[in-house]
């Protein structure tokens, strides 16, 4: 078939975090069905479930505050987080579940944005089958919360905390219906 080109003008809207939370979701369903890959797939799950929040809370502030723009940059990920719980009237504890979970998993996230060589000195008694003292390593703290357990509490946490902000911000009950959407014509 023969391409044509063709000048196209429109708009759209791209909502990132539905995006992230498709990776994530994805990675998970990965990580639950094999054993193959699972620790890189737990590791996504948790590195997308911080960059949903993130751009949820992106999401949010730009439809709460008309000066989002200028406040973003100067307010890092925790104290958004917050103001949120606090300007939404929602004063959750945040250091109970799942709330507290949100700052675990922007830890993990910086933790890997930037990563540095650690040297780590560990003595530890494990219950391991022959198989897994093959495998077995001594992992960063990072590392040690790569697995399927921690995956699944942290989406869900992620799914949660987005789920309950969206709806009492008065933006709906469904925030992850829109993915994307675009109006455009042909010249």
């Amino acid at each position: 078939m023969n391409k044509v080109i063709y000048e196209i003008s429109g708009t759209g809207k791209v909502t990132t975090y539905n995006w992230m939370m498709k990776s994530a979701r994805l990675s998970l369903h990965d990580a639950s069905a094999t054993e193959t890959g699972r620790f890189f797939n737990s590791m996504n799950v948790l590195v997308y479930s911080a960059f949903a929040m993130e751009a949820f809370f992106n999401h949010l502030g730009s439809h709460l505050y008309k000066d989002w723009e200028s406040k973003e940059r100067k307010m890092s990920k925790f104290k958004k987080f917050r103001n949120f719980n606090s300007d939404l009237k929602l004063n959750h504890d945040l250091s109970k579940e799942p709330y507290s979970i949100i700052f675990d998993v922007f830890d993990f996230r910086d933790s890997l944005a930037h990563g540095r060589t650690e040297e780590i000195e560990r003595k530890e008694v494990v219950e391991l089958t022959e198989d897994e003292l093959r495998s077995y390593t001594i992992g960063s703290k990072w590392m040690d919360s790569c697995n399927l357990e921690n995956a699944e509490k942290v989406f869900s946490s992620v799914e949660t905390v987005i789920t309950e902000f969206f709806r009492v911000a008065g933006l709906g009950e469904y925030p992850f219906l829109h993915y994307q959407g675009s109006v455009y014509g042909l010249s």
